[in-house]
């Protein structure tokens, strides 16, 4: 019986989670060449994926959906238990700096600067940005 469980993320693009994982110090390693990368999950099981971020004894898988999303497989049990942070923690992390990656990028490509960069207390991120021309 498999311990793994699939999230799915409304993320669907790899460069801006991969800097979100590098924002959150998190270890991963990419699949190259149309290859996959092994997930380690409970008692030794694994699974494939696109992405694996290293949450210690066991690893998040990120898989590309039909639809173009990606979605995140786990053993969660071990994630919490080894790393003390449970799904919906592990998710809303990604999810916000994923969120903060998209914008900067956006923002970015629209030939702004990000000049200033506050988060309140409650989490809020606040960008100032500017303009030349």
């Amino acid at each position: 019986m498999s311990h793994f469980t699939k999230v799915q993320t409304q993320i669907n693009d790899l460069v801006a989670l991969k800097k979100a994982l590098d924002q959150l110090g998190w270890k991963y390693r990419v699949a190259e060449d149309n290859q996959k990368v092994t997930v380690r999950g409970y008692k030794g099981q694994t699974t494939e994926a696109e992405l694996c971020i290293d949450m210690g004894k066991y690893d998040i898988g990120v898989i590309k959906t039909e639809t173009g999303n990606y979605e995140l497989v786990s053993d969660w049990w071990g994630v919490e238990t080894t790393k003390g942070l449970t799904e919906a923690e592990v998710v809303k992390e990604i999810n916000q700096k994923y969120a903060y990656q998209r914008v900067v990028a956006a923002v970015e490509e629209a030939g702004y600067t990000v000049d200033v960069n506050n988060v309140a207390a409650d989490g809020t991120v606040k960008l100032n940005v500017s303009k030349w021309g």
